[in-house]
């Protein structure tokens, strides 16, 4: 669903990505784990045309999004959902995620609305309250609800887990877990969690400075020792 194929990018004389490759499947979870520095973000914004390619292929489906805009991005099913669980604090819990389907569809149904908060029950208890008083699970519950609400082909998450509690993700990422399994989706998620993360994805990618350092199954990763020592922290 999603190709990367030898992705560059750079912050002025600093080369952030060098030659990355990878792929997403329908169905699939592909991990892409590394120390801060890494270039996991970069690699992700790059993706979402955030951050302009210095080369490299980028293609959902089939068609090169290097030549689309990042505001057209949700309409072509690419949701991202980028580190630190924005949302905006003033609107209620159901405006926030109303925005959501803006870019992709126009509006959102009741319908959509329920089959978020069918995962999410904590939104629809909420669904009426302002999105500023709402703990850090919630909002990233909600920021992932919102996504979910573009009908994505491919999401991409950045550090879901950041900051909070371990229950909480076991929650949400038990509940990607079966997004992807029942609905298809394809999804790039970086993690600095390496064994929450791994326990999930099919697959997995080491950057370390800017250069995929390996590409396995995520078993695989999770059982060679010395490749969880020196990259992934476990």
């Amino acid at each position: 669903m999603l190709t990367v194929e030898n992705l560059s990018a750079s912050y002025g004389p600093v080369r952030a990505l060098d030659s990355v490759s990878l792929s997403a499947a329908e169905g699939e979870i592909t991990a892409v784990l590394g120390a801060n520095g890494a270039g996991k973000t970069t690699l992700l914004r790059t993706i979402s045309g955030l951050v302009p390619p210095a080369g490299g292929e980028i293609s959902l489906a089939g068609r090169d999004l290097r030549r689309v805009s990042t505001e057209d991005l949700p309409a072509l099913g690419l949701a991202h959902v980028p580190e630190g669980r924005g949302v905006l604090a003033e609107l209620t819990v159901e405006e926030n995620l109303r925005l959501g389907a803006l870019g992709a569809r126009g509006r959102a149904t009741a319908a959509d609305l329920r089959r978020i908060y069918d995962l999410f029950p904590a939104l629809a208890d909420r669904k009426n309250g302002l999105a500023h008083v709402l703990s850090g699970g919630e909002r990233q519950m909600l920021v992932i609800g919102r996504a979910l609400l573009s009908r994505p082909k491919v999401l991409l998450l950045d550090e879901p887990s950041l900051g909070l509690a371990p229950r909480i993700v076991a929650r949400i990422f038990g509940l990607l877990r079966g997004l992807v399994h029942d609905e298809g989706l394809a999804v790039v998620l970086v993690e600095q969690n390496a064994r929450s993360a791994l326990s999930i994805a099919d697959h997995g990618v080491v950057l370390n400075l800017g250069q995929v350092v390996v590409r396995r199954d995520a078993a695989a990763l999770v059982a060679d020792d010395a490749l969880r020592h020196a990259y992934l922290g476990f």
